[in-house]
């Protein structure tokens, strides 16, 4: 092999831009640029989170569970909200999204977690014979995101720890059970979820279809552990299944994986899956739930990267879905390397506008919940739930009265819980609800009814106007809703009339949504829905490891490394691998260290050896608005190509020459 002992790269230009058209979008530096130390950022939360002497309000956040409800295993809870009033250790209600998310947060980072670690298997459901890591007791399976991401986030901490007792049984038994689930679900994953009990596909009136994406990864990493060939013919079934869709599929959480699933067997299968296809569907916003990256400024604060909700006034970026989404697919940049500039753009623009998920990055009056994390998270390493575009208030009715008709409520324990009115022996409803409405604002009554066709007149609105009214009788959508001025006390009235003896209208949503002064907000939905004391979202703070592995600063501002190797969920055996992106108009130079050891240096995106033997700090030169991904291998070990891969001492060094 030629050696070229210079440093000065001959690149044919960013040809691959054109496959990720939302990067594209993204600013190449992004606006105000700001690195937070996301790696003290992800330590302060392990300590805060984990310490069972703290006191004060809602502290300390970490409990101890010994009722082994699903299995003989003592565990432990972390609430979803910082002062959540539905998970704390009196209720003993506590979801495995977060406990496994914040027990891998520390294990990315390097911590020895091996106390937690066995815990998490009080997740794991083995007295009723379901098999799986499911997100909270009960659970008999509604909701594919909900039901299939414990077991996924599992399967990459089982890569750090496999040998904790029970880890291989319950890895196998996953693997097995959503191989068994989808060969049930056949061709067909548009549904919403998936029984456990009556072994039936659940519908609820949406679909949560990139439950592919994740049984796609969860196969493949099967295969790879076990051999099993069943497993590797269902992860390119549902790779094939994706490429087909043409409808974006994402939902949620698990799209990412797919991405990631469908480079990995790319590189090693040498499979020609459309991975452009699978990334684009995370980011492009173009799926039926508008879920994807922003791509723009809100009044100035640059959210450009982070992902969540494109839904038109209801623009909303999640910290969980934002950093768990980079975590998955930044390998993608190391299996096919012609992703990697893009990517790397990407994480960029993520690394610098995170901060605004935390409440140093905002003034008191912008955000739900500054008292408390000014006062017992000093740090400030518990990020809000989410940053909206619009911030908004929700009011519901405080005192309902029903004046023709009865009415009753549905199992949800949310404050918006549905309303379920039921007409009287004449087919009557008259409904009044008291609503208290903030000072000097203007809002929006909203009102949607599920689940039926609406042929009779039902009409909403105000006592006090009964001119401006909605009348859903006709209507195409089951969403209406009215904008007025007004202040105190608000009565809104809901009739029907004509309608059979004893039938029902399901209302999922009556509120009065007022918005904020001064746009963008921070906060979440759980003092908007009464969940918590807080919007300080632990779910969303648990996945802050994914980004604190993944990236370290250079000497040059705006330029990165990032460890496309750090987050991936196989924990592979790799050589030192960083990927560097230069987001300048002009050339940089940056200075990394290889070691103390000598090494061969390797530049993996234009397959060009730069130096047969080095160690300490060295130079390289990048030119602008490009990528350099080096790999350092040992200089006593010689390179050799098989099979289209650059091997050194039996590790892949470069899947694509």
């Amino acid at each position: 092999m030629k050696f070229i002992l210079g440093i000065s790269l001959f690149f044919v230009g960013w040809i691959h831009a054109q496959d990720l058209p939302s990067i594209a979008k993204m600013p190449d530096l992004p606006p105000g640029y700001f690195l937070r130390d996301w790696k003290k950022t992800a330590r302060d939360f392990d300590r805060l989170v984990f310490d069972e002497n703290l006191t004060g309000e809602f502290l300390p956040l970490i409990w101890a569970d010994s009722a082994e409800v699903v299995n003989e295993v003592e565990g432990f809870g972390i609430p979803t909200y910082v002062g959540d009033s539905r998970q704390n250790s009196k209720t003993n209600i506590h979801e495995a999204i977060t406990g496994i998310a914040s027990v891998l947060n520390g294990t990315l980072l390097g911590m020895d977690k091996s106390r937690y670690v066995p815990m998490l298997s009080s997740h794991f459901h083995q007295k009723n014979g379901i098999g799986l890591y499911l997100n909270q007791v009960g659970t008999r399976g509604d909701s594919f995101w909900y039901d299939l991401l414990p077991s996924l986030l599992f399967t990459h901490l089982y890569h750090h720890y496999p040998n904790t007792k029970g880890f291989t049984v319950q890895f196998h038994s996953i693997i097995s059970k959503w191989e068994q689930i989808a060969r049930e679900l056949g061709n067909d994953f548009d549904h919403t979820g998936y029984d456990f009990y009556t072994k039936q596909p659940v519908d609820r009136g949406w679909s949560e279809a990139d439950v592919v994406a994740g049984i796609a990864c969860l196969q493949y990493i099967g295969w790879k552990q076990t051999g099993k060939s069943s497993y590797l013919e269902m992860s390119k079934k549902c790779l094939d299944w994706m490429d087909l869709r043409k409808t974006n599929p994402y939902y949620e959480s698990l799209a990412p994986f797919g991405a990631y699933a469908s480079a990995l067997y790319n590189a090693e299968q040498n499979g020609n899956h459309k991975t452009a296809k699978f990334i684009e569907w995370i980011l492009a916003g173009d799926n039926p739930r508008k879920w994807g990256a922003m791509l723009e400024s809100w009044n100035g604060v640059p959210v450009h990267g982070l992902i969540g909700s494109l839904y038109p006034d209801y623009e909303y970026a999640f910290a969980m879905n934002t950093f768990q989404a980079i975590g998955i697919m930044a390998p993608i940049a190391r299996y096919e390397d012609h992703f990697a500039p893009e990517l790397a753009k990407w994480i960029l623009n993520i690394a610098s506008n995170s901060r605004y998920f935390y409440p140093d990055a905002w003034p008191p009056e912008h955000q739900t919940s500054y008292q408390w994390a000014k006062k017992y998270d000093p740090n400030f390493c518990i990020p809000y739930e989410g940053i909206r575009k619009q911030g908004k208030i929700r009011q519901y009715p405080e005192v309902d009265r029903m004046k023709s008709g009865t009415l009753t409520l549905g199992e949800s324990t949310n404050p918006d819980k549905d309303m379920l009115l039921t007409a009287d022996s004449d087919g009557v409803i008259d409904y009044e609800g008291k609503i208290n409405l903030p000072i000097g604002k203007s809002h929006t009554l909203i009102v949607v009814i599920r689940n039926r066709r609406i042929e009779n007149d039902i009409r909403v609105f105000f006592k006090k106007n009964p001119e401006n009214q909605i009348n859903f009788r006709g209507q195409r959508s089951d969403h209406q809703k009215i904008s007025f001025l007004g202040e105190g006390d608000l009565e809104v009235v809901v009739q029907a009339e004509n309608l059979k003896p004893g039938e029902v209208i399901q209302i999922q949503d009556l509120v009065v949504e007022t918005r904020l002064p001064h746009p963008p907000h921070v906060g979440g939905d759980a003092t908007v829905h009464g969940w918590g004391k807080t919007d300080l979202g632990l779910y969303g703070g648990s996945n802050i490891g994914y980004l604190a592995a993944l990236i370290e600063p250079t000497n040059i501002e705006g330029i990165l490394a990032v460890d496309p190797v750090a987050t991936d969920i196989i924990n592979p055996t790799t050589f030192p691998t960083r990927l560097f992106y230069n987001p300048h108009p002009t050339a940089k130079t940056i200075q990394w260290d290889m070691g103390k050891k000598p090494v061969q240096v390797y530049e993996a995106l234009t397959n060009k050896m730069l130096h047969s033997s080095v160690r300490g700090n060295q130079s390289f030169k990048i030119p602008a608005k490009q990528a350099i991904m080096l790999v350092s291998t040992p200089v006593d070990q010689p390179m050799e190509k098989v099979e289209g891969r650059l091997i050194c001492d039996g590790i892949v060094v470069d899947f694509q020459l």
